[in-house]
């Protein structure tokens, strides 16, 4: 058979290592694209829950006033131009006037939540508002997101949060149900209320703004690390990949070589020449010693020196005698 009629594949390992090199690439790229997107997620999931706490501890201390007004039945405070009386507060008590004649009016909890809504956005820009679908004053109107989280009470629900605007001016929203209690009987009966119902919520506003900035600021942060670790990530992989495909392309060298002497060779049976590939075999041209053929495909050198036996066959002694 002749050598020629011996095929073998031409494999190309070192494209298939830079394919190999690029898949790695790209799958350190996905998980750094997906690293990011969770870790991003994450610090806004962690900053609305910061704001939601904010939001229900304001609430619940405005309850425990609101409370502490009821269990007093209302507060007096004396007629101002600030403190006017409250005209949707049905109490023959509502307005006293003192043995020195000073004039003074009843501040019931829905009254005192406003007076206080008031201050606190003057001072610390939080508005505080209590509402219901059930009005006493018209100044208690539930607004498109209120009216929203006050259905969603009547179905179950225990607390309602929400950013609303533009993020240059978001407003972060809480609110929470208002239950009747013992001491709400009085002013709420005739509404047909009974203790343990829900007649309406309290909604906490606030600026989101700063915590969208400290959001920013962070995921600023995680891009910045991200980046840096893909670059870093890629020239590692680039750098090693680039010693990986020089050593595959030396190995393939070899191998080329070692292929070259692979197959059946045609010798001769007396003088071990050995034909070329593809050679006529007539010619005396197309035959070269072994030591030739082997040394024109690989890099092999060849010394001559003389075996025992030849030593022996042709000189009649041996060696070392």
């Amino acid at each position: 058979m002749s050598p020629n009629a011996i095929k073998h594949p031409r494999l190309n390992p070192s494209g298939q290592t830079i394919k190999f090199l690029i898949i790695i690439s790209v799958f350190l790229l996905l998980v750094s694209a997906l690293s990011m997107y969770f870790n991003t997620r994450n610090t806004e999931r962690r900053y609305m829950e910061l704001a939601r706490v904010i939001g229900r501890s304001i609430f619940q201390e405005i309850l425990i006033v609101r409370r502490w007004n009821a269990e007093h039945g209302g507060v007096y405070v004396p007629v101002t131009e600030r403190f006017q009386p409250n005209l949707y507060l049905e109490d023959v008590r509502r307005d006293v006037t003192t043995t020195d004649g000073m004039k003074l009016t009843k501040i019931n909890p829905e009254y005192m939540t406003r007076l206080i809504s008031e201050l606190l956005e003057k001072e610390n820009g939080i508005k505080i508002h209590i509402t219901s679908l059930r009005l006493t004053s018209p100044a208690n109107r539930p607004d498109q997101w209120e009216g929203k989280t006050l259905q969603n009470f009547e179905l179950g629900s225990e607390e309602g949060v929400g950013i609303v605007g533009p993020k240059k001016s978001a407003m972060f929203r809480y609110m929470a149900p208002l239950k009747t209690e013992e001491t709400c009987i009085t002013c709420h009966a005739k509404q047909g209320y009974k203790v343990g119902d829900i007649r309406g919520g309290l909604s906490v506003s606030f600026s989101y703004v700063p915590f969208q900035r400290a959001v920013n600021s962070i995921n600023a942060r995680i891009y910045f690390a991200h980046a840096v670790f893909i670059l870093l990530g890629i020239a590692i992989i680039f750098l090693l990949g680039k010693k990986l495909v020089s050593k595959i392309e030396e190995l393939q060298k070899a191998l080329h070589h070692i292929k070259k002497l692979e197959g059946l060779l045609p010798i001769c049976a007396h003088c071990k020449m050995i034909r070329k590939e593809g050679a006529n075999p007539f010619d005396q041209a197309s035959w070269v010693p072994i030591e030739i053929y082997i040394e024109e495909r690989t890099n092999a050198q060849f010394t001559h020196g003389i075996c025992p036996a030849c030593v022996k066959r042709h000189y009649g002694f041996r060696l070392g005698e």
